[in-house]
């Protein structure tokens, strides 16, 4: 995973995060255009936008309060997921391009916000998701093909998970 410019011709991501000054009040911790990074450029031009992410849940959200600035966890980790927490970020996918199947010990909530999606399963069952469609990914092994001429933006909010046993064997983590 690198950084990179804006592959996608699709516009930067915009965050506004909120916090708390010392006394309490409300203020606006950050207003920021997200530099976007390639996520596997051995495999394709697909960018994300990191948003926001917590190692824990219950999440700590008052840090420049109890250590005087903001711990932006999205900036300083860039792992797939958060275990134990939460992750908040798009993906740009480009034209043509084929995730490997993987699977992640998450439950994700995905919005497809610009263009369409196959959502391809392991048993070769697939179904295409347009712009406005949401679905929750539910631990299971799956990939990503956009069969488009278009770009394809999802938005995916990934908690972490406790794993699914199948006869005795956990199914982790896989791919990526």
């Amino acid at each position: 995973m690198s950084s990179s410019t804006n592959l996608s011709p699709l516009p930067s991501v915009r965050r506004v995060l909120t916090g708390h000054t010392v006394d309490g009040k409300a203020t606006f911790i950050v207003d920021e255009t997200i530099t976007p990074r390639l996520f596997a450029p051995d495999i394709n031009q697909n960018t994300v936008h990191e948003v926001y992410r917590t190692e824990t849940v219950p999440a700590s959200i008052d840090s420049e309060m109890t250590t005087g600035s903001f711990v932006d966890e999205a900036k300083t980790n860039h792992s797939l997921t958060s275990p134990k927490g939460s992750t908040f970020r798009s993906f740009d996918l480009e034209p043509g391009s084929i995730t490997p199947f993987h699977r992640t010990v998450t439950l994700d909530y995905a919005i497809v916000t610009k263009g369409s999606i196959v959502l391809e399963l392991d048993d070769g069952k697939r179904t295409t998701l347009n712009e406005g469609d949401v679905m929750c990914q539910r631990g299971t092994i799956h990939k990503w093909i956009n069969e488009s001429n278009e770009w394809t933006r999802i938005y995916f909010v990934m908690l972490g998970a406790k794993p699914i046993t199948v006869n005795g064997k956990e199914l982790g983590n896989e791919g990526f």
